[in-house]
């Protein structure tokens, strides 16, 4: 069908021609865009940071990858404080002499401007990851790995069970860490089969920026097996059979991911990082055997909650905005952010829930590298931009986004802002 039922048809999606729906394929996408592939975007200029990519103090990864891409939405939201804005200039190159394949806006009287300012003096003394953070995904590893050892010595599926949830835990909380400055505690994520390098992009970049658009690689990776955005003409199968299936995809994330990057696009000695959890049972004179079998059976159970808190943590709901969607006629990135998220009542505010279950997620969003720890005390600067800009900050309880993903997978209609 024609692009007719998208939110913004203005706004390009990316061309997939000759590319595969990988995170490597998306960057290739975002390079289309962009007239000059040896630069860097952002707003209506052209940057060259060659020479100031070893000096970025969030590690090279961010811009080497973005090379040739528009990183507006991304520069933005990942420099809260004005020194990345204050030093821009010396990098200009030229002004971009096309339009920017983006909608949205970041208006210095804007939403998002107002917000990130006072947020700014809330917070200017607070860096790098937290001492309750880091505390937190150490328990969480030792957990992992403890309750591994215990369930391969004892071949015990209690055992198993509760190392699942604690390595379930330890990567949804590491990825409070891959979102910040490179550091080695981030790659507790990787126990999982998933990978830093490739969540960087899928997660930080894609998902975090466009949320529930077809610049979304949460949403395009999915397809077809879960189609959240509410197409006129989204199939029987894809809205009704899907609430059956769902449990086997949940079961299969991990290895899946898995063993389409080991194929695709491996990540070096990176990829060996997951045999800690049988290593360790092997070290506790467990048969390698037993403990291979064991691993993936934690793997499995673990790829289920995983996806269980991931999937319905805080995006797919019938009056979330989704692409389709008729969006507001304010293009702010902010504004466009609250109606793409929302919060849960349980969850809010509570850190140790917040770490473990992509909690406090709407400020999640608007600043992704500021540590969980610091989000709750950003509540009542968050409440006070939102009524002075007469914007809703939502909640909705976990039963109901629950509920809620289920039932926006079977949508295909369009809904209005209110």
């Amino acid at each position: 069908m024609d692009d007719d039922w998208r939110s913004y048809p203005e706004w390009c999606p990316p061309d997939w021609t000759g590319q595969a729906k990988t995170c490597q394929g998306w960057l290739e996408t975002r390079r289309k865009d962009l007239e000059e592939k040896s630069l860097w975007r952002i707003h209506d200029g052209l940057y060259d940071v060659t020479d100031f990519i070893k000096h970025h103090p969030g590690g090279a990864y961010w811009l080497t990858v973005t090379q040739g891409t528009d990183i507006t939405e991304a520069f933005e939201s990942h420099h809260l404080s004005d020194k990345a804005r204050n030093i821009l200039p010396k990098y200009f190159i030229r002004k971009a002499t096309t339009k920017r394949n983006s909608p949205f806006t970041f208006e210095k009287d804007g939403f998002y401007e107002t917000l990130r300012n006072r947020v700014k003096e809330k917070i200017k003394d607070q860096k790098g990851p937290s001492v309750q953070s880091k505390m937190m995904i150490d328990s969480l590893f030792t957990g992992t790995i403890i309750f591994s050892v215990l369930a391969g010595i004892y071949q015990n599926y209690i055992f198993a069970f509760v190392a699942s949830l604690f390595l379930t835990f330890t990567t949804v909380c590491a990825h409070n860490f891959f979102h910040q400055r490179d550091n080695w505690r981030m790659y507790f994520f990787q126990l999982s089969l998933l990978s830093v390098r490739d969540w960087r992009i899928s997660h930080a970049m894609s998902h975090h920026l466009f949320p529930n658009t077809l610049h979304d690689l949460e949403i395009t990776m999915f397809e077809p097996w879960f189609q959240y955005l509410p197409r006129p003409d989204k199939s029987f199968t894809a809205r009704f059979f899907s609430l059956l299936y769902w449990p086997i995809v949940y079961l299969l994330i991990l290895f899946a991911e898995s063993i389409s990057r080991l194929m695709v696009d491996p990540d070096g000695l990176k990829e060996l990082i997951p045999l800690v959890i049988p290593l360790s049972m092997i070290l506790c004179n467990v048969p390698v055997i037993t403990a291979v079998i064991w691993w993936v059976l934690i793997i499995f159970m673990a790829s289920f909650m995983f996806s269980l808190v991931g999937l319905n943590a805080a995006h797919h709901h019938p009056e979330i905005f989704h692409d389709g969607d008729e969006p507001r006629k304010n293009r702010d990135w902010g504004v466009y952010q609250l109606d793409a998220v929302r919060d849960r009542t349980e969850i809010k505010g509570i850190l140790p829930l917040v770490l473990i279950l992509f909690g406090d997620h709407t400020l999640h969003h608007l600043f992704p590298t500021l540590d969980h720890a610091h989000l709750a005390k950003l509540y009542p600067v968050l409440e006070e931009t939102c009524k002075e800009f007469n914007v809703d900050f939502k909640l909705h309880t976990i039963v109901d986004l629950l509920l809620g993903q289920f039932k926006q997978l079977t949508r295909n209609t369009k809904r209005k802002l209110s």
